[in-house]
């Protein structure tokens, strides 16, 4: 069929040069011809690397077959800026967000209310916005650690003058670290030298070890953060908890419970080396038998997903403690990207 589907002509640049002979032969008359003005060279398959622009008027097979016959990654550039378009207008078409969890909740909960719903801290609210939003579209550590922006471990370290003000401060770069020579102390008086100087020569002497620690930290902080945020599906897979979960029994949560994860295995210890099992170890397994339930107890409690997200909030309170304005001369550089101050 040789039908007209669009009146318009569309226009499908490419390097008609990919084409053969052959192809073009299957093709309706008036299918494809040069542009005006376009570079044309003849179609054959001892045609020169010249590319030519073409244009489509009438075609007997859809517009995408011709396409990724005469430009596939044109093509595939044209499907997707198409789904992009009809996605944007039809809410319907758009990609659902399937992730297994609030990734704010995840990092940045801080205890419970009165109702039991988890207390975000609004700092950590704030960063991970912005780290979403300046990391987006690459999600990956590269672009956390891009729109983070942390302040050189060179500075960090004490090797290089301080140029990062503190994190939500007034003062000029430089002046909440001890510089040499403003000690108080006069030689030969027995007093030690100033504190902060103390603490720039214990950094300097780190030297290297003070700088790799510091930029481990920046590098796993920004790692992890990316896969919580762009991620899910790995966060997943760590073994992330149910939100279903059934009223505990409440001496498996009492402060002074016994029912802890290790449990189990002191009793089995308990039982290999007691001479008298029976009563060496009977008040373990009386507390092995009241636990019976708790989920501490269960198998993979302590899992990977908690060791993961346990450690990198750690770290992200961590940062927000050391960078803290009111810590004085303690405070480290301040962020030049997202702030937690």
């Amino acid at each position: 069929s040789s039908r007209r589907i669009y009146s318009k002509p569309l226009i499908v640049p490419c390097h008609c040069r990919h084409l053969r002979s052959s192809l073009l032969a299957k093709l309706p008359l008036g299918t494809i011809e040069a542009l005006p003005g376009a570079p044309h060279q003849p179609l054959g398959e001892n045609s020169s690397a010249t590319p030519m622009t073409c244009a489509t008027r009438q075609f007997a097979f859809p517009l995408v077959a011709l396409a990724a016959l005469c430009c596939p990654a044109g093509a595939a550039r044209q499907r997707a800026g198409a789904t992009r378009e009809f996605a944007s207008l039809n809410p319907v078409l758009a990609t659902p967000d399937l992730t297994a969890y609030d990734p704010t909740e995840v990092l940045c909960a801080h205890g419970k209310d009165a109702s039991g719903r988890p207390v975000i801290q609004g700092w950590c609210r704030s960063w991970l916005a912005c780290i979403r939003a300046a990391a987006t579209p690459q999600g990956d550590k590269a672009a956390v650690m891009a729109a983070w922006k942390p302040a050189d471990c060179r500075e960090v370290c004490g090797v290089w003058p301080v140029l990062s003000p503190p994190e939500n401060s007034t003062g000029a770069p430089g002046n909440h670290t001890a510089t040499p020579g403003n000690s108080t102390a006069t030689p030969g008086n027995g007093t030690a030298v100033s504190k902060n100087n103390t603490a720039r020569m214990l950094l300097l002497q780190g030297g290297r070890d003070c700088e790799s620690s510091c930029h481990n930290f920046q590098a796993s902080l920004s790692s992890c953060v990316a896969t919580v945020l762009f991620e899910p599906g790995k966060v997943a897979a760590m073994g992330i908890p149910s939100n279903s979960t059934k009223k505990l029994p409440v001496h498996c949560a009492a402060r002074n419970t016994t029912c802890l994860p290790d449990l189990p295995l002191r009793y089995q210890k308990c039982i290999a080396k007691a001479q008298r099992p029976g009563k060496e170890c009977k008040a373990l397994k009386m507390d092995v038998q009241d636990c019976h339930g708790c989920p501490q107890l269960d198998d993979g409690y302590v899992s990977k997903y908690h060791a993961f997200i346990g450690g990198c909030m750690d770290q992200l309170n961590a940062y927000w403690q050391a960078t803290h304005p009111q810590a004085g001369t303690a405070a480290l550089p301040g962020a030049s990207g997202c702030k937690v101050h």
